[in-house]
């Protein structure tokens, strides 16, 4: 079996992959402010607690990593720009660590055992902390020239004087408005993680239903401007608000039509991930 790290904003999960099927899983809190080295034992701990020596694992991060194994920018988790990813991670589990992209490792997993068995060409979407994206052309998936294809939050969908800031420290971005921190921003004014957005969505009402307006409207336009670039099979849709899609899916439909080019793109198939909130591990569980 395989072991995959799914490395979140908010929780660290691991698990040792069969195929398609989780077979034991952990899950820890991420805890970013505590420093990378603190979140690195974190991300052992939850390895560790699976009951199994790993001979190899793949770790899915909410950023970028070069070849080398160097860090470029985690957005939402402080301090690992220009970190030494694989070497401290390989130091803390004595195997050999795989790295990439989350919503690359995911689309990993969606092409190899999910939408990619019926659909060729698709944008898998990450809704979360923050909005991530893994692409998949003609059956393969693309990594780009330096690895950071597929970083969708960082559209601009607001490009006037009071866009809003985004992690990546430019302003007017996706996610800025349909990330957690945006949502809970549009709802109370304050800064917050995927977690406390779930508390909403599982509440339910009228507060719910504004929060999935707002996202789609700024989700529908930064997808649609994606898919006139690229006319793709269809969109994929992962993460934890993706649990509500059949609440977000009717205002994004309208709002991702309204910024398409023609018709026919605005009626791109748009489906919930497959493999659920595993995607994440069991791609990374298939990177080496």
């Amino acid at each position: 079996m395989r072991v995959g790290v799914d490395f979140g904003g908010t929780n660290i999960k691991a698990a040792l992959v069969e195929g398609a099927g989780v077979r034991a899983h952990a899950s820890v809190p991420t805890r970013g402010e505590a420093g990378p080295a603190a979140v690195l034992d974190n991300l052992a701990a939850a390895v560790r607690q699976l009951g199994a020596r790993a001979e190899v694992v793949g770790v899915a991060i909410p950023g970028e990593v070069d070849d080398r194994g160097v860090c470029y920018r985690l957005p939402n988790v402080p301090g690992f720009d220009g970190y030494p990813l694989r070497a401290e991670l390989e130091r803390r589990l004595g195997c050999p660590v795989h790295l990439e992209n989350d919503a690359t490792a995911a689309a990993v997993a969606e092409q190899r055992f999910g939408w990619g068995t019926k659909y060729r060409s698709f944008l898998l979407v990450t809704l979360g902390t923050g909005i991530g994206g893994g692409l998949v052309l003609d059956g393969a998936v693309r990594r780009g020239r330096g690895g950071f294809a597929g970083e969708i939050g960082h559209v601009l969908v607001d490009s006037t004087p009071g866009a809003w800031p985004c992690g990546c420290g430019l302003k007017g971005c996706m996610e800025a408005y349909a990330g957690a921190r945006g949502l809970l921003r549009h709802d109370s004014e304050h800064g917050g993680s995927a977690t406390e957005v779930r508390q909403i969505v599982d509440a339910g009402g009228q507060r719910a239903q504004r929060l999935f307006d707002f996202l789609a409207r700024a989700l529908g336009a930064g997808l649609a401007r994606l898919n006139n670039a690229l006319d793709l099979d269809a969109l994929v849709f992962t993460g934890g608000v993706a649990g509500s899609f059949a609440a977000i899916e009717p205002p994004l439909r309208a709002h991702f039509a309204a910024h398409s080019y023609a018709p026919p793109m605005g009626a791109i198939p748009m489906q919930v991930s497959k493999l659920g909130e595993h995607a994440g591990v069991i791609g990374a569980a298939w990177l080496g």
